[in-house]
């Protein structure tokens, strides 16, 4: 795959000479993103890129403006559809190229912390790698990277302001990935639990690992679609789409006030 085809592709296409913000959207997410002007949309199937197995990820790249800030909707690769770790770098390779400032990462995920509820937003502000592997391993060139800032804290306070102006209750937390694609079972939840994870869920650790890598600035965001207890029922990816869309609205003026900013 070329990706130096790819970039030069994109950039004609959206007539950007930089993104201030991609989004790459969760799972049920895509309600919560704010309407683009002059919106443009390219499928990663027409640029002979690998698309999304999942429900509830488009297989896009979705270019517009907002509040005169470029921005570029991405559609996540996970590791576990593929087991290939090129294939979850490979949007985060073209966003660098593409010259991307600041990324939002958003996810849907289950809770951990037993003081969170469906529907409740989550702010990443740490994150535990727990899918025993890294997408760095064997990058070229080879960089041994800080992870002190790995969830922007300028961006962190940002999002609590905004929501503070808005008389919204935000939660703060640290986020797990597991590898997937089977939902966690309560002895790894109550592991997860000890070791101080408040949100789990199948991707943006590894996501954010990268856009540290390129020096994407990056802000999580995790909306809580079931929340692990004793009274936990089966889950199912249809109960997270459905749930997903509870918080999306919350989202969506965290997201409009932060880039009007």
């Amino acid at each position: 795959m070329n990706i130096q085809h790819i970039v030069n592709k994109l950039k004609r296409f959206s007539n950007f000479s930089n993104v201030d913000y991609a989004i790459v959207v969760g799972s049920g997410l895509m309600d919560s993103i704010p309407e683009l002007q002059n919106k443009k949309i390219i499928s990663y199937k027409s640029l002979k890129m690998p698309t999304s197995k999942v429900k509830g990820h488009s297989g896009n790249f979705i270019f517009g403006t907002l509040f005169n800030k470029n921005v570029v909707l991405v559609s996540r690769l996970h590791y576990y559809e593929s087991g290939s770790m090129q294939n979850v770098l490979l949007p985060f390779k073209i966003l660098s190229q593409l010259a991307t400032k600041n990324i939002i990462l958003l996810t849907s995920c289950g809770a951990i912390n037993e003081s969170f509820n469906v529907g409740d937003v989550v702010l990443i502000n740490d994150h535990i790698n727990f899918t025993g592997c890294n997408p760095l391993i064997g990058i070229s060139p080879l960089k041994f990277i800080s992870m002190d800032n790995s969830y922007d804290k300028q961006f962190l306070q940002k999002l609590e302001d905004i929501a503070k102006k808005h008389n919204m209750s935000v939660k703060r937390g640290v986020h797990a990935q597991m590898l997937g694609p089977s939902y966690e079972t309560m002895a790894e939840v109550n592991m997860l639990k000890k070791i101080g994870a408040d949100t789990v869920s199948m991707s943006t650790v590894l996501d954010c690992i990268i856009c540290n890598y390129y020096k994407i600035k990056v802000i999580g965001i995790a909306s809580v679609v079931n929340v692990f207890n004793s009274n936990a029922n089966n889950l199912t990816h249809e109960e997270v789409l459905k749930n997903a869309k509870i918080s999306c609205d919350k989202i969506k003026i965290l997201l409009k006030d932060l880039m009007q900013e």
